[in-house]
C-alpha cells in the first residue's frame, strides 16, 4: 500500500483538524480550567466570573463543610478558655481565616497565570500571627494551607514541595514545644494530618485536570466526527450528482433528438431518464443515512451504455475479478469521477480503462488535463479533491496528468 497523494497538476488531499488548545487555568461548566472563557477580560470581571462559576459554586459547599474543623478545634477552645473581648475578636480572625480559605481556589483561577501562589502564601502568613500569640498548637491551620496550595498549585511537584515544607515545619514546632512542655499528643500527629490531607487534596487536583483533558479530547474528536461527516456528504453528493446528472442530461439530449424520428427509441431513452432520476434519489438518501456504496462492477456496467450514448467508444475491462474487495469501493468512486470528466469535459472519441489489484487507470484522447476538471480559478475541481481525499484515506493515492493517447489520464493506487 502507498501513502499520501501524488501529484502532477496540483491536486491534495485535505483534511479539517481543529487547532489544539494548551491546559491552562480558568472556568469551565464542570470545573475551573478552562482559561479561553477569561482571556481578555479585566481583573475585575475574570474574579467576578471565577467566584461564580458552576465550578466555584461546587466548591463552595465542601471549603465551608471543612471549617467545622478550624470552629471546634481553633475558635470554641478560644472563647471557652479566654472568654475576653481579644478572645472575640481572635475568634473572629478565626472566621475571616476560613471565608479566605473558601474562596482562595477560586480567586487563583482569576489570576494571571505564575500568580496561583499568592492565595495559599496569603493563608500562611494570616497564620502565622495566630500562631506568635496563641501558640504554636495552632500548626492545624496549615492543613488549610496544604490544601489551599495542592488546588491552587495544580497538585504537581511545587504543590507537593509546599506541602512537605508545611509538614516539616509543623514538625519543627511540634518536637519544639514537646521538649519545652511535654504532651501526650506525639509531634508527628498534626505533620501526618497536613501530609495526607494535602497529598490527598493534590492527587485529587491531578484528577480533576485529567478529566478536564478528557473533555476536550472529547470535544476536540467531536469537532473532528462532525467535520468528517459534513466532508464526507459534500463529496458523495457531489459525486453523485455530477455523474448522475450528466448521465441524465445526456440521456435527455438523445431524446430529444430522436423524438421526432424515432420516438420509440426516444420513449426508451425517456424511460431510461426516469430510472437514473430514481436511482439518483436513492443514492441521494443513502448518503444522507450514511451507507452509500459505489462498486466497480455496477460502475463499469454503467458505463458501457453512457459512454456510446455519449458517442465515446469504451475500451473496458470483461471482469472485475483480479480486485480485492478492499479496493473495489475506492475503484467504483475512482471510474464515477473519471467517466463524469470523460464524458462532460473531455471532446473525446475514445476512453480506456484498465484494472488490476492494486491500481486503475482512465484515459482518453480528449483535450488532455488543461482543460478538465479545474474551478473558475485554475485549482483542480472538487471532484478531484473530493477523490484524492478518497485515495488517501484509503492509504492509496491519485495521479491525474497527460494519457499516452494525447487526453486526460487519472489513476489510482492502493
Amino acid at each position: 500500500m502507498t501513502g499520501g497523494t501524488r501529484e502532477e497538476q496540483g491536486v491534495t488531499a485535505s483534511a479539517a483538524r481543529p487547532a489544539r488548545r494548551g491546559f491552562t487555568f480558568g472556568i469551565q461548566e464542570g470545573g475551573f480550567r478552562d482559561a479561553p472563557s477569561l482571556e481578555g477580560l479585566r481583573w475585575w470581571a475574570r474574579l467576578r466570573l471565577s467566584l461564580t462559576s458552576p465550578g466555584a459554586k461546587r466548591w463552595y459547599p465542601g471549603a465551608l463543610l471543612s471549617q467545622a474543623f478550624a470552629i471546634g478545634f481553633v475558635m470554641v477552645p478560644i472563647l471557652l478558655q479566654t472568654p475576653t473581648p481579644a478572645a472575640w475578636l481572635w475568634a473572629g480572625g478565626i472566621l475571616v481565616y476560613g471565608a479566605l480559605f473558601t474562596v482562595s481556589f477560586p480567586v487563583s483561577v482569576a489570576l494571571p497565570r505564575g500568580w496561583q501562589w499568592t492565595p495559599p502564601a496569603a493563608l500562611l502568613l494570616l497564620s502565622v500571627p495566630f500562631l506568635a500569640v496563641l501558640g504554636p498548637d495552632l500548626t492545624g491551620l496549615w492543613v488549610y494551607v496544604a490544601v489551599s496550595a495542592a488546588l491552587c498549585l495544580g497538585g504537581g511537584g511545587r504543590a507537593m514541595i509546599v506541602i512537605l515544607a508545611l509538614a516539616i515545619a509543623a514538625f519543627a514546632v511540634s518536637a519544639w514545644m514537646s521538649l519545652m512542655e511535654p504532651s501526650s499528643t506525639p509531634p508527628w500527629a498534626m505533620p501526618l494530618i497536613i501530609m495526607s490531607i494535602g497529598t490527598l487534596m493534590a492527587a485529587f487536583t491531578r484528577n480533576l485536570q485529567t478529566l478536564q483533558q478528557l473533555r476536550h479530547t472529547r470535544d476536540e474528536l467531536a469537532a473532528v466526527a462532525v467535520e468528517e461527516e459534513r466532508n464526507r456528504v459534500a463529496r458523495d453528493m457531489h459525486d453523485i450528482l455530477g455523474h448522475s446528472l450528466s448521465a441524465i442530461a445526456l440521456k435527455a439530449d438523445l431524446a430529444a433528438k430522436l423524438a421526432d424520428r424515432d420516438p420509440q427509441a426516444a420513449a426508451a431513452e425517456i424511460r431510461e431518464v426516469q430510472t437514473l432520476a430514481r436511482a439518483t434519489l436513492s443514492d441521494m438518501r443513502a448518503v444522507v443515512s450514511g451507507y452509500r456504496q459505489v462498486r466497480i462492477a455496477s460502475e463499469l456496467a454503467s458505463l458501457r451504455t453512457l459512454l456510446p450514448a455519449a458517442g465515446i467508444t469504451p475500451h473496458l475491462p470483461m471482469t472485475t475479478d483480479e480486485v480485492p474487495e478492499r479496493n473495489r469501493e475506492l475503484f467504483g468512486w475512482a471510474l464515477r469521477e473519471a467517466a463524469t470528466n470523460v464524458i462532460r469535459h473531455a471532446n473525446a472519441t475514445e476512453c480506456w480503462v484498465s484494472l488490476a489489484a492494486d491500481r486503475i487507470t482512465i484515459e482518453d484522447d480528449g483535450t488532455g488535463p488543461a482543460a478538465r476538471g479545474p474551478d473558475t480559478d485554475g485549482r483542480p475541481g472538487t471532484g478531484l479533491h473530493g477523490l484524492a481525499e478518497r485515495a488517501a484515506d484509503a492509504g492509496g493515492a491519485l495521479r491525474i496528468g497527460r494519457s499516452r493517447r494525447g487526453g486526460f489520464l487519472l489513476e489510482v493506487t492502493a
